[in-house]
């Protein structure tokens, strides 16, 4: 392979920063969110695209030479998935246009459009598509992970609401994917997460009319727990399936003692008929030791990411898995495990009825739960590295009894080569394997992390 010229690649694209640059360690920093992992793995070259056809460019030159490539929508995931040893970091993050056709309910919108400015955009129209809980969060990596977001309980699943996604191949070929074009790819792209092969530049999607929202919460202290299990699992049970019921355990930010906050949102065409779907959580035990007082509130749907805040610039370490247990059940399990970090949270979420939130029929996204249990350790000391990461792995072994899989997006699969197989069915797993072999036989595209 010939030596490769970064300064041929640099007239092709919008930036490139290769390492020895003096700006190449802000580039690379810039681009990932975990400050954690922001400068564990070094690419050769960062790259920056404004249009398919630069990543196609991008694409080509990394063939040539030999080069691996690595395609970051907003950087927003625990584990940097993006950063990879050597090759070619695809930076998408300015692939952030948003085309309406607010007539037809749908939308052509670039995989570097962070969730917050799409919900904004589509709330003038009317319209409304789920977006993750995050508003940092771009689409690129949460449509590919399947994407688990607001109101899933009535839409589904982020990649369920997915007409079309443009894409560029190892070859070099800008493709447009569908259930009737590319079918296999199209069928990949809804879940492989970061297994996937090929770098997508676009989603074509399909919206929804902007609902109402309505918020309930209630802070209790987290010895509240057996209290208020059999209740939260009993509500959670008579609620209609579109109700999201958040069950968080993180440190009191007034009293900073050890907290249960449940946060129920669900939307509806009206706030009264939003209002009318939280209703079984009107009247918490009173046995259940208060910390606030309950109390709801209407909400715009634009506004629901104030409900989870993630905070930037942390060092972080995190996991993921689903359970069939009552939501009371995992309570119960994990409200003793204090975190070593004020800011670190575990996050226990259900549906309506016990529901799973809907899968598309034809997917690689093919595993989910009737409750996920995130766990997410946040801190700001490197010298506490060890003791987060630690406390991770308590709550997660903590929780493995009641494990039934795990979300592609954010379990982190750098502890062990089976993690991605708690992730997909044995037959969705075998096809993606088949896939690859197909669209990047020479592993252009970097594998799983």
């Amino acid at each position: 392979m010939p030596a490769p010229d970064f300064a041929t690649l640099a007239a092709q694209v919008a930036e490139l920063k290769s390492a020895g640059d003096s700006a190449y360690d802000d580039s690379r920093k810039g681009l990932i969110w975990n400050k954690r992992l922001d400068t564990a793995r070094s690419p050769a070259a960062v790259v920056s695209t404004r249009s398919a056809e630069e990543v196609a460019a991008t694409i080509r030159f990394a063939a040539l030479h030999g080069l691996k490539v690595s395609p970051r929508g907003s950087g927003h995931h625990y584990g940097a998935a993006a950063l990879r040893e050597g090759g070619l970091l695809l930076n998408l993050g300015a692939l952030d246009f948003i085309e309406v056709d607010a007539q037809a309910r749908t939308a052509r919108v670039g995989a570097g459009v962070l969730g917050g400015a799409l919900s904004e955009r589509l709330a003038v129209h009317g319209l409304a598509f789920p977006v993750g809980h995050c508003a940092d969060v771009a689409l690129s990596g949460y449509i590919l992970a399947g994407g688990f977001g607001w109101n899933a309980g009535e839409w589904g699943a982020a990649c369920a609401n997915v007409a079309a996604i443009e894409m560029v191949t190892a070859a070099g070929e800008i493709v447009l994917a569908s259930e009737h074009r590319h079918a296999d790819l199209f069928w990949a792209a809804r879940g492989a997460g970061p297994g996937f092969f090929t770098a997508v530049t676009a989603y074509h999607l399909q919206l929804h009319p902007l609902p109402e929202a309505y918020a309930w919460r209630g802070v209790f202290t987290a010895g509240s727990a057996p209290a208020l299990a059999g209740w939260l699992t009993a509500a959670t049970d008579a609620s209609p399936r579109e109700v999201e019921v958040g069950c968080f355990l993180f440190d009191h930010w007034d009293t900073g003692e050890p907290a249960i906050v449940l946060r129920v949102s669900a939307c509806g065409a009206s706030e009264a008929e939003a209002r009318d779907k939280v209703a079984a959580f009107a009247t918490p035990p009173v046995r259940a030791g208060l910390i606030d007082e309950p109390k709801g509130e209407a909400q715009p749907f634009t506004d629901l990411f104030r409900l989870s805040p993630m905070p930037a610039g942390k060092r972080v370490a995190a996991d993921h898995l689903w359970s069939e247990a009552p939501l009371g059940e995992l309570l119960i399990a994990v409200h003793r495990l204090r975190a070593p970090s004020p800011h670190s949270t575990i996050d226990l979420v259900a549906f309506g009825g016990h529901s799973r939130i809907a899968l598309p029929e034809r997917a690689a996204l093919s595993l989910g739960g009737g409750t996920g249990a995130g766990i997410y350790a946040l801190w700001d000391d490197a010298a506490d590295d060890d003791a987060n990461r630690a406390w991770v792995r308590q709550v997660n072994e903590a929780l493995s009894p009641l494990r039934t899989g795990r979300y592609v997006g954010e379990a982190d699969l750098t502890l062990a080569p089976q993690r991605r197989a708690e992730c997909f069915t044995p037959e969705a797993l075998e096809r993606l394997g088949r896939l690859r072999a197909t669209y990047d036989p020479g592993g252009l595209f970097f594998a799983w992390p």
